[in-house]
């Protein structure tokens, strides 16, 4: 079959791609990852300033403590029951006191990010063992395989082993078995 001729040539050029992809994303990871340090220590070097006190708002640090108690009239008669004032149609309530309720802007204390964020989003690849156990042979023991291996298989093991162990003797006994056949 034409195709399976040419697979040889398809899993070195999915290599090749993959390679350059991964190449492209660590690019651009580590260009992401200068910028934001370099932003880091740019913050760094400029020392911190608490924002402005707001008009009318208290100086102090200390917490608002509750004005003393003024002390009662001395009483000679009960008091007279108080009538219930009567409530206006359309009653307001008052503004709150400056002084207890003071917007200010966010300050940002820390940045975080997931695990794993530095390294970015990029593509990913990942190429199966050509067939189980394969990660655990020895070079000999993958080259006594490959005498009995399908040219289909002989791809996906120099594709797989091109992109994980990259053992030159297997390589070149892929791809002189590859050639063989064809």
């Amino acid at each position: 079959m034409p195709a399976l001729d040419q697979l040889g040539r398809v899993a070195e050029i999915s290599l090749t791609v993959a390679r350059r992809a991964g190449s492209l994303a660590l690019s651009t990871v580590r260009q992401v990852a200068d910028m934001a340090l370099e932003r880091r220590s740019k913050g760094r070097a400029d020392s911190w300033q608490p924002p402005p006190p707001v008009s009318g708002a208290p100086t102090s640090t200390q917490p608002r403590q509750a004005p003393p108690a003024a002390p009662a009239p001395a009483q000679t008669a009960p008091p007279a029951p108080a009538e219930p004032a009567p409530a206006p149609a359309s009653a307001a309530p008052a503004p709150p006191d400056v002084a207890d309720h003071v917007d200010r802007e966010a300050v940002v204390v820390a940045e975080s990010a997931d695990p794993g964020a530095a390294d970015g989003a990029g593509a990913q690849i990942r190429i199966g063992e050509p067939w189980k156990g394969y990660g655990n042979l020895t070079a000999k023991e993958v080259n006594d395989r490959l005498a009995t291996s399908s040219p289909e298989a002989l791809a996906v093991a120099r594709l797989y082993e091109a992109a994980n162990r990259n053992r030159v003797t297997v390589i070149r006994e892929i791809d002189r078995r590859l050639q063989a056949a064809d």
